[in-house]
């Protein structure tokens, strides 16, 4: 009988001794860890206040627009630590999937390289834009040009093939310096850069 009566007047003692340490404004002592402050809200038009976590990498600006898929596709475009037929294979990747995204462009005649840069910089049937306008693979002239800053010349095989030539360092189409992408990807090099047949 004496061990109930015990446990309850601690109890009771404890729970005075708890009221008495709240009311002189001393919380009690706890065994666990204290929890952090949150971090404070931030107001946003309209009325709503957000809380920003500290442990999060900033978000992008909210009118930032995500990269088009020809930025993406052309990131390394240009790049000198990489070779030349690189940008000539980025663009043809680009090109390929803007043929298969836009099912209608393979019945317009694509031969000229003003024609390629009109449909990667949304004029199309689906005014699907690929590229911006002020991007490193264009001029000012809405061309689509080599790391040189010279047009490339396409060249039309039908079937969705086509092949590409960058004039090179020396800015001119047609000299040994060219770089001459093939629709299978290979390139041209040497003799067979510029056969007779082509002059």
């Amino acid at each position: 009988m004496k061990r109930p009566a015990l446990r309850i007047a601690a109890a009771f003692l404890t729970l005075v001794a708890v009221i008495w340490l709240v009311r002189r404004g001393s919380p009690p002592a706890s065994p666990f860890p204290p929890v952090p402050a949150a971090p404070p809200a931030t107001a946003v038009p309209g009325g709503i206040s957000t809380i920003e976590s500290p442990s999060r990498a900033p978000a992008a600006p909210a009118n930032q627009a995500p990269p088009l898929l020809g930025e993406t596709i052309l990131r390394d475009y240009a790049n000198t630590n990489l070779p030349p037929q690189n940008d000539l294979t980025l663009l043809s990747h680009l090109m390929e999937n803007a043929l298969v995204l836009l099912k209608s462009a393979a019945n317009r005649p694509l031969s000229a390289d003003e024609d390629w840069a009109d449909l990667l910089r949304g004029k199309n049937s689906a005014r699907e834009r690929f590229l911006p306008d002020h991007h490193i693979a264009l001029n000012v002239q809405g061309q689509l040009i080599d790391r040189w800053g010279t047009p490339l010349f396409f060249h039309a095989l039908g079937g969705g093939r086509f092949e590409i030539r960058s004039a090179g360092p020396d800015h001119k189409l047609w000299t040994n310096d060219d770089i001459h992408r093939n629709p299978d990807g290979s390139f041209r090099r040497g003799p067979d850069l510029n056969p007779s047949s082509l002059f």
